[in-house]
C-alpha cells in the first residue's frame, strides 16, 4: 500500500508540458479567484455609498453653520446677509416668512443659495441699531423637508447690542393650559390696537411650556401684546384669534421677568362670507359663531300683509332662511339681521334675501331628521330631560304621536307645560318628575311633526335605563374666599359646562354619572351672573377663573358610582 501511495505522489509531481492553452487557463482561473474574493467588499462598499430604500429617514435639522454679518457681529456697514447649514437647504413662501426688527420700511431681495440664503437690502442698515432677522420655518432640508431650526441672525450697525430682554409664560384663559406657538409682540405706545394692523417691532413665539423671552431689545417704552398666529404673518387678522396684553405700558430700562398672560378669544364681528342659495333656501354662512340671533323686514315693506321669513341657526356659523310660500325665487325680500355671541356683544346685518329659481329644491332638500339627548342607551334618573334637536324648524306637532313612558303601552301624559322649543322650532326640551322604574321609552310616531318644508319626521324609537340613586355620585365643597360674587361650574373632561351654581359659598352637584369631571370658580367682577371673556379693543381683561387642582394631571377630577366627593374646595 506504501509503494502505491509513493508511486501516485512521485507521478503527481511530474510537471505538465508547456503550453499557451494551459497558460491561458491557469490565467482565467486566477482571474475568477480572484473576483469570487473581492466581490463581497466591492459589493459592501458600494452599498456604503447611498442608503438602501426602507431605510431611516434624515430626521436631523439643518444646522446654522455660518453667517454674514457674523453672530452678535457690531459696527456692520453691510447691506446683505447670509446664512449657510450644514446640508442642502430649499426656501418654501420665504418673502412672507422673514421678519426683520425693529420694523422698517427697508426693502430686500431674498435670493436661494444651494447650502443658505441670501438677503440683499435696498438701502444701508439705521445706524446704532440691534438687527434680528427671523426665517421663522421658512428654510427646510432639501430631502426630507425637516425645518430649520434658530434660523435667524443678530447684529448690530453700532458699537453695542442691545441685551434686555422680558420673559414670561401664557396660558389659555378657558383651560389655563399653558399654549405653544402663540407670539408675544412689543409694539410702540402710540399704536392704537396695532395687532390689528402691523406686525411688533421685537416678538418671540412660547413653547410647549407656555414660555416666551423676547431678547436684544432697545431701551423704551413699550406694549405688551400677544396672539394666535396661525398663518405665520405676526399680524393678528384672523377672527376670533385668541389675544393677550398687559394692562400698562411697559417702561423697559431693565430686564423684566413675570410678564404673565392670559389669552382669550377676541371679538370679531360677524359678517356673511358666503351665500348658499336654492329655489327655497337661503344658507347665510358667517365669519365667526354667534349663539343667537333676530331677524326682521325692513323698509322697503312687505307688500304683503302676511309676508314673513321662517329661519333658524343650523350652525354657530350658518343662518338658514326658508321662502315664504307666496314669494317666488326671484323676489327680494329686504332684512335686518342682529347677531349676539356668547357673551352679549350684538353685531347689525343688512341682507337683501332672494333665492335662486335655477337650483332645484331636491338638490338641497333634506328629510326631516332629529337627534336626542341623552341618546339611547345611556342611563338616565327618572327625573326626565330629553332634548330634541331637529335639522330645520318644525311647523306643527302632534302631543299624542309624542309617547315616553315604562313602555309604548303606558305613556306618560303630556301637556304643553312640559314643552320648551327654542331655536325658531328646531329644538325641543320636555322636562318631567316621574316615579318609573328599571326602564323607559321614547316613541316618535311616524308624522308627529312637520317641518316648514312639509316633510314628516319617520318613526323614531330610544330606549334607556333607568338607574337607581347608587349608580350616581355626588361632587361638593366649600368657597373659603372672601369674594361675595362668584359662580361654581362643574365640567366634564371635554371642559363643556354641564352645572353651575351661583354666589353659594356651599356648593352640590348631585347624581353625576361615573365619569371624570373639573370644577371651577369664576369671580363674577361686575356680577351680572355670567363669565365674560375679555375685550382687547377696550382694555378689559378676562374674569378670573380658578381650576380646583383635581386629583388627576389636568384638573381631573375621576368620580365612581356612589361615591360622594365632598371636600372640593376653594381656598
Amino acid at each position: 500500500m506504501c509503494e502505491r501511495v509513493k508511486e501516485r505522489t512521485s507521478e503527481s509531481l511530474i510537471p505538465y508540458p508547456f503550453s499557451t492553452a494551459g497558460s491561458v487557463h491557469r490565467a482565467l482561473r486566477w482571474l475568477v479567484l480572484f473576483l469570487l474574493t473581492t466581490l463581497p467588499f466591492l459589493l459592501q462598499n458600494c452599498a456604503q455609498v447611498a442608503q438602501p430604500p426602507g431605510g431611516k429617514k434624515d430626521s436631523l435639522a439643518p444646522k446654522v453653520v455660518a453667517t454674514v454679518p457674523t453672530m452678535r457681529q457690531l459696527n456692520y456697514e453691510g447691506k446683505t446677509v447670509e446664512l449657510y447649514f450644514d446640508e442642502y437647504v430649499k426656501t418654501e413662501n420665504i418673502q412672507q416668512k422673514i421678519t426683520v426688527t425693529p420694523q422698517d420700511s427697508n426693502t430686500y431681495i431674498v435670493k436661494s443659495l444651494p447650502e443658505g440664503v441670501r438677503l440683499t437690502f435696498a438701502r444701508p442698515f439705521q445706524p446704532n441699531t440691534t438687527y434680528t432677522i427671523d426665517f421663522s420655518d421658512g428654510i427646510k432640508d432639501i430631502s426630507e423637508g425637516n425645518i430649520a431650526k434658530d434660523a435667524k441672525i443678530v447684529f448690530s450697525t453700532g458699537p453695542t447690542i442691545d441685551s434686555l430682554y422680558l420673559s414670561g409664560t401664557v396660558i389659555d384663559d378657558e383651560t389655563r393650559q399653558p399654549i405653544l406657538g402663540f407670539v408675544v409682540g412689543l409694539f410702540a405706545p402710540t399704536d392704537t390696537l396695532p395687532i390689528n394692523r402691523k406686525r411688533p417691532q421685537y416678538f418671540d413665539r412660547t413653547d410647549s411650556s407656555g414660555n416666551f423671552r423676547i431678547e436684544n431689545v432697545r431701551a423704551g417704552r413699550y406694549k405688551v401684546y400677544g396672539f394666535d398666529d396661525k398663518d405665520l404673518n405676526l399680524v393678528n387678522n384672523t377672527p376670533g384669534e385668541r389675544v393677550a396684553f398687559r394692562d400698562s405700558v411697559l417702561n423697559l430700562t431693565r430686564d423684566y421677568t413675570g410678564i404673565d398672560l392670559v389669552a382669550f378669544r377676541g371679538y370679531g364681528k360677524p359678517r356673511v362670507s358666503r351665500r348658499e342659495r336654492t329655489d327655497e333656501t337661503l344658507g347665510l354662512e358667517l365669519s365667526s359663531g354667534i349663539a343667537s340671533y333676530t331677524l326682521r323686514v325692513t323698509k322697503p315693506a312687505s307688500t304683503t300683509a302676511s309676508d314673513s321669513l321662517i329661519s333658524f341657526l343650523e350652525s354657530p356659523k350658518l343662518i338658514r332662511i326658508y321662502r315664504p310660500a307666496n314669494r317666488a325665487a326671484g323676489d327680494t325680500i329686504n332684512v335686518g339681521i342682529t347677531a349676539v355671541d356668547s357673551v352679549g356683544n350684538t353685531t347689525d346685518l343688512k341682507e337683501r334675501v332672494y333665492f335662486s329659481p335655477l337650483k332645484t329644491r331636491a338638490r338641497d332638500r333634506k328629510p326631516l331628521a332629529v337627534q336626542i339627548t341623552p341618546t339611547s342607551g345611556d342611563p338616565i334618573d327618572n327625573d326626565l330631560d330629553f332634548t330634541l334637536t331637529f335639522n330645520k324648524p318644525v311647523l306643527r306637532y302632534a302631543l299624542p304621536s309624542i309617547i315616553i313612558g315604562p313602555d309604548t303601552t303606558k305613556p306618560i301624559k303630556l301637556d304643553t307645560s312640559m314643552l320648551r322649543w327654542s331655536n325658531s322650532y328646531s329644538r325641543l326640551n320636555i322636562k318631567q318628575k316621574t316615579n318609573l322604574r328599571d326602564s323607559l321609552v321614547v316613541l316618535l310616531e311616524k308624522g308627529s311633526f312637520i317641518s316648514v318644508q312639509g316633510d314628516t319626521l319617520p318613526r323614531f324609537f330610544s330606549k334607556y335605563r333607568l338607574a337607581d340613586d347608587e349608580s350616581f355620585g355626588l361632587i361638593a365643597g366649600r368657597v373659603n374666599r372672601p369674594d361675595d360674587k362668584f359662580i361654581v361650574e362643574l365640567l366634564d373632561d371635554k371642559y363643556t359646562v354641564i352645572r353651575t351654581a351661583y354666589g353659594t359659598k356651599s356648593y352640590s352637584f348631585a347624581r353625576l354619572k361615573p365619569g371624570r369631571y373639573r370644577v371651577r370658580l369664576v369671580i363674577d367682577a361686575n356680577g351680572n351672573r355670567r363669565r365674560d371673556i375679555g375685550n382687547v379693543q377696550k382694555g378689559i381683561q378676562p374674569e378670573t377663573i380658578i381650576y380646583h387642582p383635581g386629583a388627576e394631571e389636568g384638573g381631573l377630577i375621576p368620580l365612581k358610582q356612589n361615591f360622594e366627593l365632598t371636600d372640593i374646595d376653594f381656598q
